[in-house]
């Protein structure tokens, strides 16, 4: 009897030291490094400060270096690319990257201000014209189109299309991010500071 109660708890260890848990997670890291190099992209060549950085590195110990590291259950994490060139990606940047000098006019001039959620706002329509107005307007339209279709097309193209949302809070802090001094940033409470 003690033999079998003693192979029974040896079989257990095993089984929880062999143990492997594996982590699907929405990649909140990478998918902020694709929006970095998207907006530097069809801002880059209109910005002076525009931003390209690298993925964070993880700093700490490596799997398996202490005693206790090796007995308990190892995580394995599923990283994922994401893609960010399919044709439909590839054809709403170039649209938004034609109106960037248009739309930077705009913004610099405090007409437009990015809005929290990551589109635009028409924020102040003072001293235009009517004709001036309604481009004004027709340009955050279109701008703004693009963007829904951009974080849709993204979360579609990467297996979580139930995540657009989560996409578009992720631009949201790239497009500020990279917003040049003295244009309009939308606070959650509805009001406007410049950057």
């Amino acid at each position: 009897m003690k033999k079998i109660a003693r192979s029974l708890s040896l079989l257990l260890a095993l089984s929880v030291i062999s143990c492997v848990t594996i982590n699907i997670y929405f990649p909140a890291e990478e998918l902020r490094g694709a929006a970095d190099k998207i907006v530097n992209e069809v801002w880059g060549d209109q910005l002076q400060n525009g931003v390209d950085e690298a993925l964070p590195q993880s700093k700490g110990k490596t799997p398996g270096s202490s005693f206790y590291d090796l007995l308990r259950p190892a995580n394995a994490i599923a990283a994922q690319d994401i893609n960010i060139s399919t044709p439909a990606i590839r054809a709403i940047k170039e649209s938004i990257k034609a109106r960037s000098a248009e739309l930077i006019n705009s913004l610099s001039s405090g007409n437009v201000g990015l809005s929290d959620d990551g589109l635009l706002k028409v924020r102040s329509t003072d001293g235009l014209s009517l004709k001036q107005k309604g481009q004004v307007n027709k340009l955050v339209n279109e701008e703004n189109q693009d963007r829904n279709r951009l974080y849709k097309e993204i979360a579609a193209a990467n297996n979580f299309p139930d995540k657009a949302g989560e996409v578009q809070n992720i631009f949201a802090d790239s497009w500020r991010k990279q917003a040049q001094k003295g244009w309009y940033l939308e606070k959650p409470d509805g009001s406007w500071a410049q950057k």
